[in-house]
């Protein structure tokens, strides 16, 4: 099988509910900087050391805090904040997020999901987010 064949094809122009997309750190702040509004932002990751731009924080782990923990903490944000989107920090040295199959949970997410990745190019389960021009 070539490379090809093992990555998306077509990119997305926006992020979707139930279709989350990839995009670097760099790429997600010029593509939101561009549109005319946007909803608040959570970088869903593993410490708030590296939060882009202007965006908030929720933990996707926390030492001795089971995933049901970590779930319920996702839930109460979903409540708190009913129209912002979620980050999904997969950059490389950040600890992937403390949930149970986390690519099926995003697919069925009920809200916005961007993947931020170090790589986009990459071979990754989600299409990458092209801002059209």
């Amino acid at each position: 099988m070539d490379d090809d064949a093992k990555t998306w094809q077509h990119s997305q122009p926006m992020p979707m509910r139930g279709s989350p997309c990839v995009v670097s750190e760099a790429n997600a702040l010029k593509y939101t900087s561009k549109m005319s509004s946007v909803n608040r932002i959570f970088l869903f990751s593993d410490s708030d050391r590296a939060i882009p731009g202007d965006w908030d924080f929720l933990a996707s782990v926390r030492p001795g805090v089971p995933p049901e923990g970590i779930l319920s903490e996702v839930d109460a944000w979903l409540r708190q904040y009913p129209d912002a989107w979620l980050a999904v920090d997969m950059r490389v040295g950040v600890i992937p997020p403390a949930v149970p199959n986390l690519e099926e949970m995003l697919r069925t997410f009920p809200r916005i999901v961007i993947v931020i990745v170090s790589d986009d190019t990459r071979d990754h389960p989600w299409p990458r987010w092209e801002y059209p021009l």
